[in-house]
């Protein structure tokens, strides 16, 4: 035993360890889970990890978040998180309802500010931190790894003059994977509003690229302005944001190639969907409190409801509660736990017996819990993998973001619907949902499918992302595996100037074709006239 103990930390010390910080902003809960599981992967194979965690908001419940204690955390609270404690409205409730928010053009506008905007305060005191920076460089790390939802990290790499290798901690919003060769993913992953191949007509494929369009002008608009704020911030040109991401050898996204659609990639985009994910640990979850355990003893059947950190359930239009409050009534013979953050005396009056409003959720054990029958959730990335992993079926009731996306992602396995969260105002139709999801074996049976799937994949998605990581920090200047055309620009990545050359060359064509056919018919025309 205590040889093979020797032995493991002996070949720990022939390893090359490397200094890596991983810059990990707290905005939303799943990302900065993530993010705290990867330090902790990364650490465990003997790399040397600094966690740096700037606070956009003040979430709760982030300091358990990591195990390992050889990982140091350096938190950054700015100046003004006396006010990010105390403020009512850390979140973004106007996304429940706002038409804004919902019509693609509007939302590229508007959401691309809104966020930018959130992070500016904090990410401007940051760079401008001449302490903190210095004290940043005095660590000599080899490498940062940074997420793209929130740009900052890839302008700290640059100003402490250290390679970037950036992450995305969702499966592609934002959308930027085209930066490092991948090829357009229109027609590839389903648009909301659009069915996929076969049955997609031609109003499906206007409605992708309609939606794709300006979703991807969301996602550069939304960094570009980050960009922006960076630069003036720091006061003097910086590099743009997308030139920092392409000199990276490698681009780390959260997706799974067997829960995710099957889209064209390139070896730069390294999928890890999964990593985080620790099977045996799932199979010996956290035992439920005995509060928990009394609550599932009520009924046979169990529903969990959660909504995520970022959207708030308490913030949910009345309108939407009013369709919950239906719901709740129509099914008196299952139980409700709802994730609901604020203690609402006069909403709890008017709740049914069934219902049991909670500020906090033990979700990973409940979903373990053979009683829960359903998971209605927003469709966020981390819930979507938990959800996913544990065989349990989901209604997906997406709010904004990546989660439309998730929620077609997860529905076309069968084991989960996606549902609009403007349907919640309908109690009628949310009943039935519930009960047909709650009632009907074969969404059980489709998502236990998926589980065995996911958990015979037969590539480890944790060792995949330790070799590739291992690679880009050996090689980070190494960028054959992105595709020459990609640096040629649109026309040239996709052959249009030679379409338009052939179409032209076709009409040209057909119109002297027909101009010689008039010509010939004037001419037998004519010799019949005269024969006559």
């Amino acid at each position: 035993m205590y040889f093979k103990l020797a032995l493991y930390c002996l070949l720990i010390s022939f390893v090359s360890s490397k200094n890596i910080l991983i810059y990990d902003p707290i905005f939303g809960f799943s990302h900065v889970k993530f993010v705290s599981l990867m330090a902790e992967i990364i650490a465990n194979h003997g790399h040397n990890v600094t966690l740096f965690r700037p606070y956009h908001i003040a979430l709760p419940n982030v300091d358990g978040l990591v195990k390992n204690k050889n990982i140091q955390i350096i938190d950054y609270f700015p100046k003004h998180y006396d006010e990010l404690l105390h403020a009512e409205k850390q979140t973004f409730p106007g996304f429940w309802n706002d038409p804004l928010i919902s019509q693609p053009v509007l939302r590229s506008l508007v959401v691309s500010k809104l966020i930018s905007g959130e992070m500016k305060r904090t990410a401007t005191q940051l760079l401008q931190d001449e302490r903190v920076l210095n004290e940043l460089r005095s660590k000599k790390f080899d490498v940062v790894i940074s997420e793209t939802f929130e740009i900052t990290g890839l302008y700290l790499a640059h100003i402490i003059d250290v390679p970037c290798i950036p992450m995305m901690p969702a499966v592609r919003y934002l959308d930027l994977g085209y930066l490092l060769g991948q090829p357009s993913l229109i027609g590839y992953a389903q648009q909301p509003g659009s069915k996929m191949a076969p049955e997609a007509g031609f109003l499906d494929r206007l409605n992708d690229v309609y939606q794709y369009f300006f979703m991807s002008c969301e996602t550069d608009w939304t960094s570009q302005y980050q960009n922006d704020n960076i630069e003036a911030a720091i006061g003097r040109p910086l590099p743009n944001w997308k030139d920092l991401l392409r000199n990276s050898p490698i681009y780390i996204l959260n997706s799974n190639p067997y829960l995710d659609f099957a889209v064209p990639t390139t070896a730069t985009i390294v999928q890890v969907g999964g990593m985080t994910v620790d099977l045996k640990k799932m199979k010996n979850v956290a035992k439920l409190s005995e509060e928990y355990e009394t609550i599932l003893a009520e009924r046979d059947y169990a529903v969990l409801i959660s909504f995520g950190s970022v959207i708030r359930s308490f913030q949910m239009p009345d309108n939407f509660k009013v369709g919950l409050i239906k719901l709740f009534e129509s099914l008196s013979d299952v139980t409700f736990i709802w994730k609901y953050e604020k203690g609402d005396v006069e909403f709890q009056k008017r709740l049914p017996k069934n219902v049991h409003l909670k500020k906090w959720v033990p979700q990973p054990s409940l979903l373990a819990d053979k009683r829960v029958k359903l998971f209605v959730t927003h469709g966020g990335l981390g819930s979507t993998t938990e959800v996913a992993y544990t065989g349990k079926p989901a209604l997906m009731v997406p709010i904004f973001g990546d989660q439309p996306n998730n929620a077609d992602m997860l529905a076309r396995h069968g084991g989960a619907i996606a549902y609009s969260k403007f349907d919640l105002a309908n109690g009628e139709k949310l009943a039935n949902t519930v009960k047909d999801m709650v009632f009907n074996p074969k969404y059980k049976e489709k998502a236990e499918l998926l589980f065995d799937v996911l958990s015979n994949q037969p590539i480890d998605p944790k060792e995949n992302f330790i070799k590739h990581l291992e690679f880009a920090m050996k090689f980070p200047n190494h960028r054959s595996q992105v595709p020459a055309v990609n640096q040629a620009g649109l026309i040239a990545q996709y052959y249009l100037d030679v379409i338009v050359f052939f179409v032209m060359i076709s009409l040209i064509s057909s119109y002297l074709s027909f101009v010689a056919l008039c010509r010939l018919a004037r001419v037998i025309s004519g010799k019949k006239l005269k024969t006559d």
